[in-house]
């Protein structure tokens, strides 16, 4: 059980050995902001992940029950 949804993407990402600019640049978000999302220093919002969901292809109620 993760402890928030930036800890899900993070092991996620890592899982498909996709590091954060790659994610990047699938989602079209900034690696600052991926970052800050991983890390739960900025909230996301439900476009960006959407975007992220997509990006890791899954769909965003199964990035949720990650959490």
């Amino acid at each position: 059980m993760h402890r928030n949804i930036g800890s899900a993407i993070r092991d996620l990402r890592k899982k498909r050995t996709l590091t954060l600019k790659q994610l990047a640049k699938r989602t079209g978000l900034s690696v600052s902001l991926l970052s800050q999302i991983e890390r739960a220093e900025s909230s996301a919002s439900v476009t960006s992940l959407y975007k992220i969901a997509h990006a890791l292809k899954i769909r965003l109620p199964e990035l949720f029950s990650r959490v």
